[in-house]
């Protein structure tokens, strides 16, 4: 009996072995397991117990044989799968094309022109934009001298506007780039006007290349009328297009910076007397209105030359009634610090359109908050030279950009200039400091993000000098750049700017000869081939 109950034990551990190596089956309850055997085998002779035991050991082999097998094919069929990938494992390829091998890999040196490297390395060689256009600098991704044209990459189809947005902080080369763009391409035939030179440093660089500089403030003899054609009729405009056309800008001009001076738009109404006043002085200066002339209409509205008020109005008295605060806003310009600067007929600004350069020097009116409006005014002034009727190619410079982006409605009148500069053959080129004046443009409030943005959408080259960090997050989402251009931005060296042109990216590094930098420079503390 204990040789038997020795042997049904071993028949049992052998059990216990199987079971424990078999994980595919459904495992019984130790003790369960026990129960069963020992009723079953209680009715069976010695011979059948063996028997038994030696028939479930086989099952038991049988089940872990088939399910060894499932695991052995769905592993051949994944090597199968990671062989036919079309990228390389880990671990690099088998066999002789593997470079995994213990010597060093030493490539043959090969020689080639920038043409055939550009196409071998897309990624490493840039092919810039070719020859066409004004030489910039140092086209740091490809080693070549950097080229650039609006107007030429306009032709070519690869922008889709000639409109140009130069962000950065101080000192680190907007000024530079700019001046370098106009000077130079001054050679091609390409014409500069800066309506508003707050910091006084396009001087010595119009002068230098034969332009014209005209210098505004208190005291000085240059005076602007914002009202007045600085040019006279083109020959191929008709005397009614030029009549309507100057009317038309004399009343966006006024209307926009009555609106600044109000702080708020104007009403029905006052649109419709502030247009009647300029109509009549019109009717009585046709040659020059002036801003004085306007405010006197509106604090003295009289009838028309039918002897009639104004259609929309009962009576005289409720056009002076409209008219009054508007009058009181614009007479802010004729009178005060600003009093003899816009109010009067133009003198000492003899405006020549073959000029290679026109600049008008506000700088002596920095420290007034009404410099917007100032530089507004001496824009438009400069704006309506554009209706000259030639098919000349020129830069309009707005500097110090964030003062028009604080004022609703100065902004809207940029955004309307912004979208006629393919008709009237103009680079428009704003400067400012940060995407984070775009921002907060106007009110803040949506309807003025959108219009800056709109600013953005319309310039198809975006030149970005080395930013502060709180600004880079509004470049990247303005600009959608990637991760690696945005962290770029905080790293670039004076002088150094990513050029967004179309669909293209270029890093580039200013150069100027030694004449230009003692003519451009803004900053004493620059060195090498930086820019202020």
């Amino acid at each position: 009996m204990r040789a038997a109950d020795h042997r049904w034990r071993a028949g049992i551990g052998v059990h216990r072995c199987g079971a424990a190596v078999w994980k595919g089956t459904v495992m019984v309850e130790e003790r369960s397991r026990r129960r069963v055997m020992r009723n079953r085998f209680g009715e069976l002779s010695r011979q059948e117990k063996r028997e038994l035991r030696k028939a479930e050991r086989g099952l038991i082999t049988d089940a872990y044989k088939q399910e060894a097998a499932q695991r052995a094919q769905t592993a051949a069929l994944e090597r199968a799968a990671w062989k036919s990938r079309d990228y390389l494992p880990k671990a690099g390829e088998d066999g002789p094309s593997s470079l995994w091998t213990p010597q060093s890999f030493v490539a043959p040196t090969h020689r080639a022109d920038s043409g055939i490297l550009g196409m071998t390395y897309p990624f490493l060689a840039d092919p810039g934009l070719g020859t066409k256009g004004t030489m910039v600098g140092r086209n740091l991704l490809g080693g070549s001298a950097f080229v650039y044209g609006p107007f030429d990459l306009y032709a070519l189809g690869l922008i889709s506007d000639p409109n140009i947005i130069v962000s950065g902080k101080v000192g680190e080369g907007k000024s530079t780039l700019i001046k370098v763009l106009t000077s130079r391409g001054a050679a091609f035939g390409y014409r500069s006007y800066v309506p508003a030179d707050v910091k006084g440093e396009w001087t010595g660089p119009c002068r230098a290349i034969g332009g014209s500089a005209f210098e505004l403030g208190p005291g000085m003899p240059a005076r602007i009328n914002p009202l007045a054609n600085p040019i006279p009729r083109p020959a191929n405009v008709s005397e009614e297009e030029w009549v309507m056309t100057s009317r038309n800008r004399r009343a966006m001009l006024l209307e926009a910076i009555a609106e600044r001076l109000l702080n708020r738009e104007l009403g029905a109404m006052e649109r419709s007397a502030l247009a009647y006043g300029l109509e009549q002085v019109e009717r009585r200066e046709q040659e020059e209105p002036t801003l004085g002339d306007v405010v006197h209409e509106l604090f003295n509205p009289a009838k028309n030359s039918d002897d009639r008020v104004p259609e929309g109005f009962g009576r005289l008295a409720e056009v002076k009634a409209h008219s009054r605060e508007v009058g009181h806003a614009l007479a802010r310009l004729t009178t005060g610090a600003l009093g003899g600067v816009l109010d009067g007929r133009s003198q000492g600004v003899q405006f020549d359109p073959t000029d290679p350069m026109v600049s008008v020097d506000v700088s002596r009116l920095r420290g007034s908050e009404l410099l917007d409006v100032v530089m507004t005014c001496t824009s438009s002034w400069m704006e309506s030279a554009l209706m000259d009727g030639t098919d000349s190619r020129r830069f309009m410079i707005y500097d110090e950009g964030w003062r028009v982006f604080a004022r609703p409605p100065l902004l809207r009148r940029m955004q309307e200039h912004w979208k006629v500069a393919r008709n009237w053959g103009i680079s428009n080129v704003l400067v400012m400091h940060g995407f984070g004046d775009l921002q907060t443009a106007g009110d803040g409030g949506e309807a003025s993000r959108a219009m800056a943005a709109n600013l953005v959408n319309d310039s198809s080259t975006v030149i970005s000098f080395r930013q502060s960090g709180n600004a880079v997050g509004a470049a990247q989402e303005m600009l959608d750049l990637t991760d690696t251009a945005s962290d770029l931005l905080t790293k670039l060296r004076q002088g150094q700017s990513l050029w967004r042109i179309g669909q293209r990216m270029s890093l580039v590094q200013v150069t100027r000869t030694a004449r230009e930098a003692a003519i451009f420079d803004t900053d004493d503390r620059m060195v090498g081939h930086g820019a202020a």
